[in-house]
């Protein structure tokens, strides 16, 4: 991804957040930026939880159409004149997984994508199994 950034004129990443200690490898391998000038923090458990602001919506989609407008909206939205200002974009995925009755652990499709873009959070649910009851 960071060599598909340099070729068409994009900037690389300065920051990552990502609820998976286990992505820091990843992430700084593939993005060498992410080590230059890191200062270590200490742990704030004191602080506390963050709220969504209420102006934030959360959008749910499921379907082809459904998630297909919702891109178009994005897109739509994303400035195409270069003013020097900086594009924040939040991306998340979680999977389907399995286990065995062994207890070992499969990971499935990728099930949610979240996409995080001005006031809106979309929710995009890719792929979901119904079970029969």
């Amino acid at each position: 991804m960071s060599e598909s950034l340099d070729l068409y004129g994009h900037k690389q990443p300065q920051l990552f957040y990502t609820d998976n200690m286990a992505d820091k490898p990843f992430l700084e391998s593939s993005f060498r930026e992410l080590r230059k000038d890191v200062v270590p923090i200490e742990r704030h458990g004191d602080l506390e939880p963050f709220i969504l602001p209420s102006e934030i919506q959360i959008c749910v989609r499921a379907g082809d159409a459904a998630i297909n407008a919702a891109l178009s909206m994005i897109i739509d939205q994303v400035p195409t004149d270069d003013d020097g200002s900086n594009l924040a974009v939040g991306f998340d995925a979680e999977w389907n997984f399995t286990i065995s009755d062994t207890g070992q652990h499969e990971r499935g499709e990728i099930a949610i994508v979240q996409i995080a873009y001005e006031k809106r959070v979309y929710i995009l649910q890719v792929f979901y199994i119904i079970f029969a009851s």
